[in-house]
């Protein structure tokens, strides 16, 4: 048994700000789909996606 434990890598593609900045646009202006097909496709970074997509959508207060 060994000291200490490996965690297995995370798999999955973890987008960009560029692709993430794109869906949240796409978000706010009330189409979904670009953010469900990046969320999708992301693999173990599925709700770390969701969460920056939906920072990415929230206005700063005017």
């Amino acid at each position: 048994m060994g000291l200490f434990r490996r965690t297995p890598e995370p798999k999955g593609y973890r987008p960009t700000e560029a692709e993430v900045q794109s869906a949240a646009d796409q978000l706010n202006a009330g189409s979904h789909h670009a953010a469900y097909d990046l969320a999708a496709h992301s693999g173990d970074y599925q709700q770390e996606t969701a969460m920056r997509i939906l920072g990415h959508c929230a206005e700063p207060p005017s």
